[in-house]
């Protein structure tokens, strides 16, 4: 379908409220800045050199029904076009890097299961993570995820003496951004194909698909999943065990990005923005929500605390699930 370039566009007017708030949340604690420091060491030339020698350049005389769509797609987010790569990877992913000069890679695994519509919602979720500068801290987020920062931080003087308390509220923090991030990028997605029903079955072939049986999914019965999910997970021990399964958990749950993608459609938030009906200039840095700088740190103490309570339930034989859990860490 053809779509409408959104005229002077910028991420704010998008962006899920958790991204920003929790941004400044990350920002705001001590650790962040000098980690963040640490992570800057250029890797982008690496990036660049592997994926020029290992994947396939999509272009206009290479794929050029691919690259067609993402030019589209550039040009309804007015994002610059990045370089655009095709992996051969058997998995159902695509990732963008390098901020200097942003590279967008999808994987040929998740071509293979997805329409043009459903395409250009993961080309425009992409497109997002570079319109957000969200990349810039991708490095980070490799870090945490691997478990490295108590080692790299015992090998620079001056930083070694962070306890683990400070660490365990960065690593938080870090990922609750990060999903949230990922609200923000789906509903970038959602604009630059313009299609909900494409975007909403794009994010349900992400959390499990068959190309045997892709004809036989069923739209209706993901969206009540991802209710009976929202029931189950938003009180109770259902809530202690989303917490605890959230734990260094770099994406949201498959349907609750459904969930908020159906908020940002039903609240009139994606027609406001497509019309050009409330434009918002980008916030300045005194326009945020002020945010408590223990905030990050008292959220992770209390995670903790929860976890903490949930794992003795287990051994009490409150929960198989909790069980198992606990037995795998």
């Amino acid at each position: 379908m053809k779509t409408v370039a959104i005229t002077d566009l910028h991420s704010c007017e998008y962006e899920h409220p958790l991204d920003r708030i929790g941004l400044e949340t990350l920002r705001k604690i001590p650790l962040f800045p000098k980690v963040l420091e640490l992570c800057t060491v250029p890797q982008n030339s690496i990036s660049r050199m592997e994926l020029l020698g290992s994947n396939l350049k999509v272009t206009e005389r290479q794929m050029p029904t691919l690259y067609k769509l993402m030019r589209e797609a550039c040009e309804t987010l007015n994002v610059d076009e990045p370089l655009f790569y095709v992996s051969s990877a058997p998995q159902l992913n695509a990732y963008t890097a390098c901020p200097d000069k942003p590279i967008v890679c999808i994987y040929s695994y998740l071509l293979d299961f997805l329409t043009d519509d459903e395409i250009r919602f993961v080309i425009g979720h992409e497109l997002s993570h570079i319109k957000s500068q969200h990349i810039i801290y991708q490095a980070l987020g490799t870090i945490l995820g691997e478990n490295l920062l108590s080692a790299i931080l015992s090998t620079v003087p001056g930083l070694s003496t962070f306890s683990q308390p400070a660490i365990y509220a960065l690593n938080y923090a870090y990922f609750e951004w990060y999903r949230a991030a990922e609200y923000s990028c789906d509903r970038g997605g959602y604009l630059a194909c313009q299609n909900f029903n494409a975007s909403c079955t794009a994010l349900m072939k992400l959390a499990g698909s068959s190309q045997r049986f892709v004809d036989e999914l069923n739209l209706e019965e993901f969206i009540e999943q991802s209710r009976n999910f929202e029931q189950v997970s938003s009180e109770g021990l259902g809530l202690v065990q989303k917490i605890i399964l959230s734990n260094g958990r770099s994406h949201p749950w498959s349907v609750s990005r459904v969930g908020e993608l159906i908020k940002f459609n039903d609240s009139g938030e994606y027609t406001n923005v497509l019309e050009r009906k409330t434009l918002r200039k980008e916030l300045p840095a005194s326009a945020t929500p002020a945010l408590d700088t223990a905030s990050a740190a008292d959220k992770a103490k209390e995670a903790a605390d929860k976890a903490k309570d949930a794992a003795k339930g287990a051994l009490s034989g409150l929960s198989k699930g909790f069980g198992k859990f606990g037995k795998s860490e």
